[in-house]
């Protein structure tokens, strides 16, 4: 029951607050009724602000959905053991950009060519604002909904550390592939999104928390958008610097590097007791 709640919210509660706001996003409304590419004649701010508005709805039906449907705290939702630190979301946030910044400064020193400057006052500013206001709640968003509320379901069911991690993983690819750069390799556009579910969902687990996992997923998102972007992905190119479509081989070798190293480098202040813990309530069965 809850997860229909919530998969309607998002979707078509999503839908509608997009088109609320699409008067606001630099174009004329009247496109849509005649049937123009209305997407295609959003400035780049306007088209992340349509994109990322639509998550507002999926952030508060799961925060809604377990406290009101499952009756139980919402704490639990974000950390089953003892309080939400802080700290361990920065803690996950710059490890993850290191990993993932390290190697595409390589890049820039070693092919320079393969990247533009692509610093445009008059559109990255705003560009930068609405990415800095609205990434960070659709990055924890789909963090509440995958390694919260479905995993603390699955975790009900099944104990296994690499097998709820593999579970999450996959079910965190599924709707990325409708995402433009899946386009021409999609078994490499799964894998690559699955590396960093299963990413998340290890140390959600490990952690009994989403303390590292909203602060990972906050900087992956944030750095895609405005330091390195990629022609032809679901985010507009205006990032200070653009590279052309995403190559799945090198990101998936890359990705096989930086999650054992990212699980490794986050121990910090994990709980030292084995036992997974995923929920403090069997009122998790209702979903």
């Amino acid at each position: 029951m809850g997860t229909l709640v919530i998969l309607f919210l998002w979707l078509v509660g999503g839908t509608i607050l997009g088109l609320v706001f699409l008067p606001y996003t630099g174009v004329n409304p009247e496109i849509l009724l005649e049937g123009g590419d209305v997407l295609g004649v959003m400035p780049g701010w306007g088209f992340l602000f349509f994109a990322l508005i639509t998550f507002v709805p999926l952030f508060l039906g799961v925060l809604l959905a377990y406290r009101w449907i499952l009756g139980v705290k919402l704490r639990y939702l974000f950390s089953t053991i003892q309080d939400f630190r802080w700290w361990r979301v920065g803690l996950g946030f710059w490890v993850w950009l290191i990993l993932i910044g390290g190697p595409v400064v390589v890049s820039l020193v070693v092919a320079p060519d393969q990247y533009s400057f692509n610093f445009q006052p008059e559109t990255f500013i705003p560009f930068a604002l609405v990415g800095v206001l609205l990434l960070p709640i659709q990055t924890t968003a789909e963090e509440l909904f995958f390694r919260g509320w479905i995993l603390q379901w699955v975790g009900k069911r099944i104990g296994n550390i690499i097998v709820l991690s593999v579970i999450i993983g996959a079910a965190f690819s599924l709707p990325h592939m409708l995402n433009p750069e899946v386009a021409g390799d999609f078994l490499g556009a799964f894998f690559g999104y699955f590396t960093v579910g299963f990413a998340l969902a290890w140390v959600t687990v490990r952690d009994r928390s989403l303390e590292v996992a909203i602060g990972a997923h906050m900087s992956n998102n944030l750095f895609a958008a405005l330091i390195v972007g990629h022609e032809g992905g679901a985010l507009p190119a205006d990032a200070l610097f653009v590279a052309g479509p995403i190559e799945w081989g090198t990101n998936n070798i890359v990705g096989l590097l930086v999650v054992p190293l990212f699980i490794l480098l986050t121990r910090p202040g994990r709980p030292k007791t084995p036992k997974i813990a995923l929920s403090d309530a069997t009122a998790l069965n209702a979903q």
